[in-house]
């Protein structure tokens, strides 16, 4: 009788890594940064950003499941996060002590578990997690009175954090655009091709206003742009697709805010990208849903 082949031994060691790779995806990130003292392996597995990814998205998928979403709210010394229940109460999640001790720090942005965090004049990278910082080497103004808005993004591709920062100078009629790259720790320039942003008031004023916070949603970076051409008001979202670099445009129907004074609130809204508007009344508050779906440059809107 013919003895059955055995398995090679690397084989059976890679279906082993698959089985202990997959286990730890379900394990809570405090019993991780244990598990990252069991042996070199381990910890190599561990600070892979495969797996970080990979944990990440089972640990987003568990909580999609077990509730309607997250609460992000903060204190003087404390970041907290609270889950919706189905029965409309809240229950906090977690506690994050802030690692600054004044009350100067601004939250920039949010992806994938990062934090890009303001404090006076400094950013930071912050994975509350695993209690990491990450001072970012920034390129200080090269002229005076700058207005700048800041984003935080994830690129899919690459498995890779960016931040964007859009400058106004006032004695530049064009914004600059500066990206920065986590795995490289470097900045560098991208250009803004939207005519409605390179305008200019005869008063030498901005002829635009770019709100912040912008929101991250389906690989871009959205912006709400109110642009002055001439004597009229043009409204749109400026998009940036972190992917290929490259800057668009979303314009909103022409009837879309009739009525409304004022809108400046981008959110993830039900899998779409959502605009809040608020109408003449404090008490009157219109949302207007765009699902955007393939980031086309018409949308679609309902209401």
């Amino acid at each position: 009788m013919s003895q059955p082949m055995k398995e090679p031994m690397w084989l059976s060691q890679r279906l082993l890594d698959d089985i202990v790779f997959d286990i730890l995806t379900w394990v809570p990130v405090k019993s991780l940064i244990r598990f990252r003292c069991v042996s070199k392996s381990w910890y190599s597995s561990i600070a892979n950003p495969i797996f970080i990814t990979a944990h990440f998205n089972q640990a987003k998928s568990l909580s999609n499941n077990n509730h309607n979403g997250y609460l992000l709210y903060g204190s003087e010394s404390s970041l907290c996060t609270a889950m919706f229940n189905s029965d409309r109460t809240l229950t906090q999640n977690s506690s994050f002590e802030i690692p600054f001790n004044d009350m100067n720090v601004i939250i920039v942005g949010y992806c994938n578990g990062l934090f890009c965090i303001r404090n006076n004049c400094d950013f930071y990278l912050w994975n509350p997690s695993i209690k990491k910082l990450k001072s970012i080497s920034i390129t200080r103004f090269s002229m005076p009175l700058p207005r700048y808005t800041l984003g935080l993004a994830y690129h899919s591709q690459n498995n890779d954090f960016k931040v964007l920062r859009i400058t106004r100078y006032r004695t530049l009629h064009s914004p600059v655009a500066e990206v920065y790259t986590l795995s490289t720790d470097s900045w560098r320039r991208v250009e803004i091709p939207i005519e409605l942003l390179n305008e200019t008031r005869s008063n030498g004023c901005f002829s635009y206003i770019i709100s912040s916070p912008c929101v991250f949603f389906h690989g871009a970076l959205h912006y709400i742009v109110e642009s002055i051409v001439e004597t009229s008001v043009v409204k749109f979202i400026l998009a940036f697709d972190v992917n290929d670099e490259i800057f668009r445009e979303i314009m909103l129907p022409q009837n879309l805010l009739d009525g409304v004074d004022s809108f400046d609130h981008l959110t993830v809204f039900k899998g779409s990208l959502a605009l809040f508007a608020c109408g003449q009344a404090l008490d009157e508050w219109e949302e207007r849903i765009p699902n955007i779906g393939n980031m086309g440059d018409e949308g679609v809107w309902c209401g």
